[in-house]
């Protein structure tokens, strides 16, 4: 549930940064634009890695039968 609700602010994040960037007359600085951009980038990415780790040590921690 809180994989998904940070995926969620990062998408929106990535949105606002890239149309505030894009509009002809922005109403933000650039760099805040970009800053928002890359906060909202970093922010999926972190939240895939992590889910992608703790899947791993979820599966590593509760083996499967022994496969003969």
């Amino acid at each position: 549930m809180r994989g998904a609700l940070l995926l969620k602010i990062a998408l929106w994040m990535i949105l606002v940064g890239a149309v505030a960037q894009l509009t002809p007359n922005p109403a933000w600085p650039e760099t805040l634009a970009e800053t928002v951009f890359w906060l909202g980038v970093t922010l999926a990415l972190g939240t895939l890695l992590v889910g992608a780790w703790r899947a791993d040590r979820a599966r590593n921690r509760n083996p499967g039968p022994p496969s003969e």
